[in-house]
């Protein structure tokens, strides 16, 4: 059966398709040419002397505002800075007391800790790699209380006490207090499972320690009596549980008096160096996760398991 419409040859509907898609193009092209002339328009335009949009008054108007609004938060910023500068003091903090951020009571921080985003120190015995991260730590941290270091005007030697008119002077530390026990040709103990942990007190602005003056005071535990020095803040280290107690073994410390109370007060004094102690875990039960609390001894100290005052946590694991 003939059909009514017949298809029409490839060669007859390439002649139709050809000149649809000149008129299509030629539509895009205009369309272009019309852009590129707004566009040429906008950026420039020659009869109305604007330029992007704006005529010469408008763009003036605009850098004025831009430049007297910056001028008015740059003269209010230098007011405040030197208000600032008026009301702060240059040494020390201007709020001070239990009711500000600075409390009055030091808490205490440790190294290693080259993660300072936990407090766990774990290590294998006898691999040297799982820690050597520790031993460099306590290195590095050694490194800055060296004797070449410790050189100048501003030191003094407080080894018999701090003398009288030296608050701006910092006293000396001497490493050799840290005992030979824990060095660095020992790998800090780590290689043998007795690791050594140095113990600080933080910064408090104008804090000086009360120390006990009686070694039988009721306040002073048992395990600080035969260490008790008047002229030394004491320190001691007990697992945080009872479990804990019954895996942390003996501990030695160095020096074993504690941390010497003519360091303080701190003033914001040039080159000050902190003192520290080394804590030697000698016999802690390998494999098994012991947590530490490490608490400060001193008349204006007070501390709870809670609350970083005046104390530590950290956890020990050898495996």
């Amino acid at each position: 059966m003939d059909s009514k419409y017949e298809p029409l040859a490839n060669n007859e509907g390439d002649e139709l398709r050809g000149p649809r898609r000149r008129r299509k193009q030629k539509k895009r092209d205009e369309r272009n040419a019309r852009k590129w002339e707004d566009l040429k328009q906008f950026v420039w335009n020659a009869k109305t002397r604007h330029f992007l949009g704006r005529d010469p008054l408008s763009w003036g108007l605009v850098v004025l505002f831009f430049v007297a609004f910056y001028v008015c938060v740059l003269t209010l910023l230098l007011i405040c800075m030197l208000i600032f500068s008026l009301v702060l003091d240059e040494i020390g903090p201007t709020m001070q007391g239990l009711t500000t951020p600075l409390q009055e009571i030091p808490g205490m921080s440790f190294r290693p800790a080259p993660d300072f985003e936990t407090t766990l120190i774990r290590f294998i015995q006898g691999k040297p790699s799982t820690y050597k991260p520790f031993t460099d730590h306590i290195q590095g941290f050694l490194d800055q209380y060296e004797n070449e270091k410790q050189v100048g005007e501003n030191f003094i030697d407080c080894k018999l006490g701090r003398p009288p008119g030296n608050d701006g002077k910092v006293c000396r530390f001497h490493v050799d207090d840290l005992g030979g026990m824990c060095t660095w040709q020992r790998d800090f103990g780590y290689d043998e499972g007795q690791p050594c942990v140095i113990l600080k007190l933080n910064k408090i602005f104008g804090w000086s320690p009360e120390t006990y003056t009686d070694g039988n005071s009721t306040d002073i535990p048992d395990s600080l009596r035969p260490r008790f020095d008047p002229d030394y803040i004491g320190v001691t280290c007990e697992g945080l549980h009872s479990l804990d107690n019954e895996n942390i073994g003996n501990i030695s410390y160095n020096p074993p008096e504690g941390f010497s109370r003519f360091f303080y007060p701190y003033l914001n004094q040039e080159n000050y160096r902190p003192p520290m102690v080394f804590v030697q875990f000698n016999n802690p039960k390998p494999g098994v996760l012991i947590q530490i609390w490490c608490r400060l001894w001193s008349a204006n100290i007070k501390h709870h398991k809670n609350d970083k005052a005046g104390s530590i946590h950290f956890e020990l694991l050898i495996d």
